[in-house]
């Protein structure tokens, strides 16, 4: 026989009280554990996504980008079964061209796979030296220094008028004096779209070249697998 003495009502109350606060606190470790594990779940996300470029606004198509501080970048896409030796390829080309022509001249700013498709951004110190590296004969200039430079403005144009209220866009086909006081890019290049940091206002009359106010891009689409690429140009403000 237990000769021990029964608790007392208030031993009772007591014990019943700081069982409820252990489960209390039992539960809120629980709680705090399960929130600590998905934060962790949520920046191991975040960060696989960063790395692996999910947050970049990438094109999906080759482009060729003029900066606003005179810089290049050329984002390629593209498909290859075999594509394990691209990167360091691009990067062994980068070197020995920067070895020769100054260390910044080039640089690979993105690399990524995907299956059987890969993508590759470079950035280039300027358009000379995107040439240069391509191989793709490219200007960017004014008018009246284009053509002192030899390029020829006899072929057809048309003027690109965007109304941004109506969303309207319109053509007119027009002369190279209408474009006497502008800038001009021109490139022998296609199969890409091209981005320009100012407003167009006319491109070559050819039905290969589109501008697209909303992206603000022109889309010079591939004529031919065959053949050379014809110039086009594209004048803005």
């Amino acid at each position: 026989m237990d000769k021990r003495e029964s608790p007392t009502p208030e031993q009772l109350r007591l014990y019943r009280r700081r069982k409820k606060i252990l489960q209390k606190k039992r539960r809120q470790r629980r709680r705090a554990l399960v929130a600590v594990a998905a934060v962790a779940i949520v920046v191991v996300v975040v960060l696989v996504a960063v790395l692996s470029g999910s947050f970049e606004k990438r094109s999906n198509k080759d482009m060729l980008t003029l900066e606003s501080d005179g810089t290049v970048v050329f984002e390629e896409n593209g498909d290859m079964k075999n594509a394990k030796g691209l990167k360091q390829f691009v990067k062994s080309q980068i070197m020995s061209y920067n070895n020769t022509n100054g260390a910044e001249s080039v640089k690979l700013e993105r690399y990524a796979r995907d299956g059987d498709h890969y993508y590759v951004r470079t950035r280039y110190k300027d358009l000379s030296t995107y040439s240069d590296f391509t191989g793709y004969e490219a200007f960017d200039g004014t008018v009246s220094e284009a053509q002192k430079t030899g390029y020829d403005f006899d072929s057809g144009f048309k003027t690109t008028t965007y109304q941004k209220s109506t969303d309207t866009l319109t053509f007119n086909d027009a002369s190279a004096d209408a474009f006497k006081e502008q800038r001009v890019f021109i490139i022998k290049e296609w199969g890409i779209k091209v981005k320009i940091p100012e407003t167009v206002s006319g491109v070559s009359l050819a039905g290969n070249v589109q501008y697209d106010p909303g992206s603000d891009t022109v889309t010079i689409a591939k004529q031919s697998d065959s053949g050379t690429a014809p110039l086009t140009y594209i004048f803005y403000r």
